[in-house]
């Protein structure tokens, strides 16, 4: 039942998505591209950015609860009107596997899983906050760590079903669905650069499952349900490919430009450190405007409404935590009366810091060493090279000519973008390997791009081999323990609950309750440690002050 609700789901966004490219009419359906890719594998990605902005938008003046019914039945209920209209075009084999196929497979991940402990820190708390209340000012203070928020929050809190969470998986398997369609109508192209591509990631995924420690070579990982790092280095990692793609093949298009906006802003809401793709948007806009002749009266026009919700996301970021990007002191307003600075100092203190410390007593060798076998990390370090090997050695093994056909485009200018972004990597929350992955993809597709400008023997027998892996890699994304959960329930609901595991204090403060492991879960009016903070009501709205004290 979890593999037909992974499938029900995907295709409504998929045809919410459809419908909202082609704007309600029929006669609007033509095979659009973005940067040469059909626009129709990003349909699923349309739909949840236009869902999840409507709730940031409309959480400024009502809690999301309301809105749950009212988006769902509406939107649902277009979607089945255009799936009846467009019927004709539904029944080919592409639509299968795209449709039903691969979100099957992936489905099969949303069984035998588990809430992470970061779920219960803050990202259950804070989707019950965002379901139960309007937009509240100066929410940091209540809870430091909902100054990380993303729109993945926003969707996630209008998924829940009672006490069942299954629906915050599914809604990371629909992202991983959208990426291996990509990958796979790129393995089906003609065009040598994106076969390479398309077989270089298929050859990574597969790998992943194979050596130093059983695996583990940083491809997307299918994390603990509710974390969306994951989901950030998908569109990291599309939104890159789609914005070199159009510079390199001189896309330069209005349909393109506004879609690699939408791409670009929804990497950002996803997590902060998507901005980091401003390095190679800034170029790109800057080669639209030169080759369109654009005046600025123009660019503001195509791009009017995404400057729009991107302002709204700032005024949303400054409301909540008193700084435009969180916890960047000089983004903050520290006149407003929420602004707590302690909480800054202690995000530097203890969060954001690279593996080595030069200023440190203890020895470099000692500190390399902790990081090596800190989480996964000592997987990654050896089996990503590994990987990269292999794909190069593969690569060289259909090489023909050994002089290249053309000089390679852009390739100080990849190496640049991926070197500072290794920096920014390596100098944040303890260089974790998977907080790099949309990183680790572009390497692997760099090794493609490279070879693309040689000869290569690429012939249909090398494509049914690229095939074959690519199923045997996506069969791979769902883990062992999730097919044995599944036969074990005989293909039934495995429902997904919190399992508490704390226990919950009357605060010394007078107001609200604090967990005796810092999870609150979905427990109303908690903080994750027991200090002096409670909600004040101004104007209407509600309001938390910092205790000039703790920073957690």
């Amino acid at each position: 039942m979890n593999i037909a609700l992974t499938v029900l789901t995907y295709s409504y966004l998929y045809f919410f998505g459809d419908l909202i490219v082609n704007r309600f009419k029929k006669s609007n359906i033509v095979n659009r591209e973005v940067s040469g890719i059909p626009i129709s594998l990003f349909y699923p990605l349309v739909s949840l950015f236009l869902i999840g902005n409507f709730a940031v938008v409309l959480n400024f003046f009502i809690p999301l609860k309301y809105l749950i019914l009212p988006i769902f039945l509406i939107s649902g209920l277009a979607t089945v009107y255009w799936v009846f209209i467009t019927k004709n075009n539904l029944l080919n084999l592409k639509n299968f596997i795209s449709i039903i196929f691969i979100p099957s497979i992936l489905g099969i991940s949303s069984y035998g899983i588990w809430l992470g402990w970061d779920t219960g820190l803050y990202h259950i708390p804070h989707q019950l906050i965002l379901r139960e209340n309007p937009i509240i000012f100066g929410l940091t203070n209540l809870n430091i760590w909902f100054g990380w928020s993303s729109i993945n929050e926003y969707l996630s809190a209008l998924l829940w079903v009672g006490d069942n969470f299954l629906f915050l998986r599914i809604l990371e398997i629909v992202f991983f669905a959208v990426f291996m369609n990509f990958i796979f109508y790129l393995i089906f192209s003609k065009d040598k650069f994106y076969f390479l591509v398309g077989l270089s990631i298929t050859v990574f995924s597969f790998l992943d499952n194979f050596g130093y420690l059983g695996g583990g070579n940083g491809f997307i990982p299918m994390l603990s349900v509710g974390k969306y790092d994951s989901a950030l280095g998908i569109l990291f990692f599309l939104t890159t490919f789609l914005i070199f793609n159009a510079m390199k093949e001189k896309i330069y298009t209005p349909y393109t430009f506004k879609f690699i906006l939408l791409m670009s802003l929804f990497s950002f809401q996803m997590k902060q450190t998507g901005v980091y793709l401003i390095l190679i948007l800034i170029p790109f806009i800057y080669q639209y405007i030169n080759e369109n002749g654009t005046s600025i009266a123009s660019f503001l026009r195509l791009s009017y409404s995404y400057i729009g919700i991107f302002i709204l996301w700032l005024a949303k970021n400054i409301i909540t935590t008193s700084c435009l990007f969180f916890p960047i002191e000089f983004t903050c307003i520290p006149n407003l009366s929420w602004h707590e600075k302690i909480q800054l100092d202690f995000v530097d203190t203890s969060m954001i810091y690279s593996p080595i410390d030069f200023s440190s007593s203890i020895p470099i060798y000692s500190q390399l060493e902790t990081w090596f076998n800190f989480s996964k990390n000592s997987q990654f370090v050896i089996n990503f090279p590994i990987t990269l090997l292999i794909i190069y050695l593969t690569f060289k093994f259909l090489t023909i000519s050994k002089s290249k056909m053309n000089k390679i485009k852009y390739r100080g200018s990849i190496s640049i973008f991926l070197f500072i972004n290794l920096i920014f990597w390596y100098n944040s929350n303890y260089a974790n390997f998977r907080y790099g992955t949309g990183i680790w993809l572009l390497i692997v597709a760099s090794i493609a791009y490279y070879f693309s400008y040689y000869e290569l023997n690429i012939s249909s027998r090398i494509q049914n081999v690229a095939i074959i892996i690519f199923i045997f890699s996506l069969a791979q994304i769902p883990r062992f323990y999730s097919y044995q959960e599944m036969f074990l329930n005989r293909l039934n609901i495995d429902e997904l609950n919190i399992e508490y595991n704390t226990q919950y204090f009357q605060s010394n403060y007078g107001w609200g309750v604090y967990p005796s492991t810092v999870q609150c879960w979905d427990v109303p009016e908690c903080k994750v440690e027991d200090k002096s903070v409670k909600p004040y009501e101004y104007l209407g709205k509600t309001i938390f002050y910092g205790d000039g004290v703790s920073g957690n």
